[in-house]
């Protein structure tokens, strides 16, 4: 059962990461900001190496990932983009701040999913690695919270 729950886990997790690549790809081609978009390009590029540590770390446990919880989470970061704001042709002044916000979120459930991991001490998921991971995680929401930050001057323009 424990397993079986810690598979189900690791993919939920996958699925997350793969859908949280897309956005990462879409924000570094879209920001308003140049230093914004190459910050996000390496996190986003970071990223992907991350998603490549978690499925050797699945392949440890014996597990693989899920095209069925792959697919539907990257459909839904795709269906993200679908939001209304008054403004057909143009990308809205709070387009920045919600995608990074909806960034640092994706991080942190990367943050959390790698420390749930590292607390349960596992013998077949090496320490060093998750530490590494978790680490990385946590510099990458701080980076994003210096963007974020920058970028909440949109709440204050009529």
């Amino acid at each position: 059962m424990a397993t079986e729950m810690l598979h189900t886990y690791m993919q939920d997790h996958h699925a997350g990461a793969a859908a949280g690549i897309d956005l990462f790809r879409r924000v570094a081609e879209d920001h308003d900001d140049p230093e914004t978009r190459k910050v996000v390009s390496r996190i986003g590029d970071e990223t992907v190496d991350d998603l490549k540590s978690l499925e050797e770390l699945m392949t440890l446990a014996g597990t693989s990932p899920s095209i069925l919880k792959d697919l539907p989470a990257k459909a839904a970061e795709k269906f993200g983009q679908l939001k209304p704001n008054r403004r057909a042709a143009e990308r809205s002044p709070l387009s920045d701040l919600v995608e990074l916000e909806a960034l640092t979120l994706a991080v942190t459930g990367k943050t959390l999913g790698f420390k749930a991991l590292l607390d349960i001490d596992d013998p077949r998921l090496p320490r060093p690695t998750l530490e590494k991971l978790v680490e990385r995680a946590e510099q990458h929401g701080r980076e994003l919270e210096k963007l974020r930050l920058r970028c909440t001057d949109a709440l204050k323009k009529q």
